[in-house]
């Protein structure tokens, strides 16, 4: 009975350690309307993404450039597409806490952590981007595979 309940606690703290993947529901229903600064794993801000209704995003780069864009999922991965680019990027979210940690289908990660909408320099009423879709998706170039 104490060897059981040992196991259970080792393997419950396990889980905990590594956080919960969030589903891509889950992952729009924490981001939708809410700005959130993109972090290195050693700190240093990478950008800032402010993420609208249907999915739309506009991406602040640490160093001022701004671009619009979607998220979509292809594989239970969230990918984003930014005008003008056309390989996208694509990543799963774990929560841990008041962050998430998002890994690359290349294996890189970084954190997101909700910040203001206030900090984001890019102009943010201007109409939403149209991009040519099939079927309702924007197509990546590319396929992830899980």
């Amino acid at each position: 009975m104490i060897r059981a309940l040992t196991i259970t606690l080792v393997l419950s703290c396990a889980t905990t350690a590594q956080g919960q993947e969030l589903t891509p529901e889950a992952f729009q229903s924490r981001t939708e309307g809410r700005a959130f600064g993109a972090y290195f794993m050693d700190g240093d801000l990478l950008g800032i993404e402010i993420f609208l209704k249907d999915r739309n995003v506009i991406w602040q780069a640490a160093d001022g450039t701004c671009l619009r864009g979607v998220w979509q999922v292809q594989n239970g991965y969230v990918c984003y597409i930014y005008e003008g680019m056309f390989l996208g990027h694509c990543m799963n979210y774990r929560a841990e806490g008041d962050v998430m940690i998002g890994t690359t289908d290349e294996g890189d990660s970084f954190m997101l952590r909700e910040g203001s909408k206030a900090d984001v320099t890019c102009p943010t009423d201007e109409p939403l981007m149209s991009m040519h879709t099939d079927g309702g998706e924007i197509m990546l170039t590319r396929q992830v595979e899980r």
